[in-house]
């Protein structure tokens, strides 16, 4: 017999059950205040009191979409770019980081846990007129989890099988019980079964806004969906993405109108911006930062591949001098899981400076003075600040660090694609629940240790998904510990994020994550 489950009942049951975040999230959220730049969400597409319609938001980003393609991206500007295009499955309440209803309308869950059937949004229609059907839901499933689909594909290997009742209804069948498998879906979006249709150039979705074109190195324009099957939404008519590399220049947009909101404040001018009445700063309460800045060793090869080389380098970091030449906006820590969540573990190693630890256990790891490279992006000035005090910190250490800073595309090519480096610096974003924030920092595929080698680990990770809360949580106070110790990739701290708007700007939520949201933001 099944369980009969409206969607948010059943979504709030599985997370409970889930060895991961509920907990810790309604923590934060009952402790925290929301930012002044939150507003109300209309339910089901209907329309706030005072919202004003209609006009065109110019939004800068500090670097050019590489793809639009949602199975495939690899940095926040293809995600936030294409999430005005596209639809999940699930969603992301952007003010309480609970699971609510996507594409799904509802789940039901059978009473061994293996089986969902799954109830689509009805007179859902795709940009391009065709109306969405289960078919594509399942197609939208099946690349999700092609091996290429990094982001999605271990996320979803519960699944055994996805078979389409009828147009507005599908089962998922699992090889076994899978706590977290809605909170996955929060990562498929959905796209029409026509292999005809390029993704990555011209992409085609559900979602609030139609892909109209894509300047390179320029902007990527879309435009209001008519047909939006959330009624009453969008409130804009369009969405201008330009891409303005130097954080100045997009500030001086940003001040002198040219543009209504970008994606990042430059650390030395977030009390400029607060302090401008035409202006508004967007931040993320500090108990909910996910995010993380991360320095990414390339665990292959000498002397990365030794753990005592390893522990050196993390012992050396100045967490605090990075927190003051950052005006405070940086958390000191060396885990990604922060100390409000309900899973984290106060007894793993906390790497606190200590050079003369760091330069005992360099000696022992037998370095030879190997010259090393550092290499970082260069999106806000708050990445070379970093990486300077890391560079100094290196060198402090008696290691020979050369930094060299390089636009994202050829640092995402190099680390990411050809996978040559010696060390990197980057930032990461996982989601609000522990699995992600311990996957998505040190998961050889998904995450950012990626030459680390140790398959028990990440299977005993992704097991916590199947296991009743008490067990999980004391499995990923384990893994945190071990993690942390071997350091494949070393937590520099959180990343405390900053957006800014003009104050005509309504309706913007901030994430955790970073993601961008506009179909209920309008312009005064």
């Amino acid at each position: 017999m099944k369980k009969s489950l409206v969607l948010l009942l059943s979504i709030l049951l599985c997370i409970s059950l889930a060895a991961c975040t509920n907990d810790s999230k309604q923590t934060a959220n009952n402790n925290s205040q929301p930012p002044s730049t939150q507003a109300a969400t209309p339910t089901e597409g209907q329309a706030t009191s005072g919202v004003k319609t209609g006009g065109i938001l110019k939004y800068a980003q500090s670097a050019d979409p590489n793809t639009l393609d949602p199975y495939i991206y690899a940095t926040e500007q293809d995600r936030n770019t294409f999430l005005t295009i596209f639809n999940s499955l699930m969603e992301y309440d952007p003010k309480t980081l609970k699971p609510v209803p996507g594409i799904i309308k509802e789940a039901k869950l059978s009473d061994d846990g293996l089986t969902y059937d799954l109830t689509i949004q009805s007179d859902v229609t795709f940009h391009n007129g065709r109306k969405l059907t289960a078919d594509d839901v399942k197609f939208s499933l099946q690349k999700a989890m092609r091996p290429e689909a990094t982001r999605t594909a271990d996320l979803l290997k519960s699944i055994k099988d996805i078979k389409t009742v009828d147009d507005t209804h599908l089962t998922v069948s699992l090889s076994n019980r899978d706590n977290l498998l809605l909170d996955s879906f929060i990562e498929v979006f959905v796209t029409p079964n026509d292999p005809s249709i390029d993704q990555s150039k011209n992409p085609v979705g559900t979602g609030p806004f139609m892909f109209v074109q894509w300047n390179r190195n320029e902007k990527v324009v879309v435009k209001k969906n008519p047909n939006y099957w959330k009624k009453g939404l969008p409130y804009l008519d369009g969405i201008e993405f330009i891409t303005v590399p130097d954080q100045d220049v997009k500030l001086l947009q940003l001040t002198n109108g040219q543009v209504d909101a970008i994606d990042v404040v430059p650390t030395s001018k977030v009390t400029e911006v607060s302090n401008n009445t035409n202006l508004q700063l967007s931040t993320v309460p500090v108990d909910l930062t996910v995010s993380d800045y991360i320095l990414l060793l390339n665990n292959s090869k000498t002397p990365f591949n030794n753990l005592k080389f390893r522990q050196a380098v993390n012992y050396s970091l100045q967490r605090n001098k990075i927190k003051q030449a950052l005006f405070g906006n940086f958390v000191v820590r060396s885990t990604s899981v922060p100390t409000g969540d309900s899973n984290y573990n106060p007894d793993t190693p906390q790497y606190q400076y200590d050079l003369t630890k760091a330069k005992a256990l360099l000696k022992e790891s037998g370095y030879n003075n190997e010259k090393l490279e550092l290499l970082y992006h260069k999106i806000d000035i708050s990445d070379d600040i970093i990486s300077q005090i890391i560079e100094q910190s290196l060198q402090d250490l008696g290691i020979n660090a050369e930094l060299k800073g390089v636009e994202v595309a050829q640092w995402v090519d190099n680390v990411f694609n050809k996978k040559q480096f010696d060390m990197a610096i980057t930032y990461t974003n996982p989601k609000p629940n522990t699995v992600d924030m311990l996957y998505h920092v040190y998961g050889a595929q998904n995450g950012a240790a990626l030459q680390w080698d140790n398959k028990p680990w990440y299977d005993k990770l992704l097991s916590v998904r199947q296991l009743p809360s008490n067990e999980g949580s004391k499995v990923l106070k384990d893994l945190q510990a071990q993690v942390v110790d071997q350091t494949p990739n070393i937590v520099i701290g959180g990343h405390v994020l900053a957006a800014g708007l003009s104050k005509n700007v309504q309706g913007f939520i901030p994430d955790p994550q970073s993601k961008v949201y506009f179909e209920s933001v309008w312009k005064n």
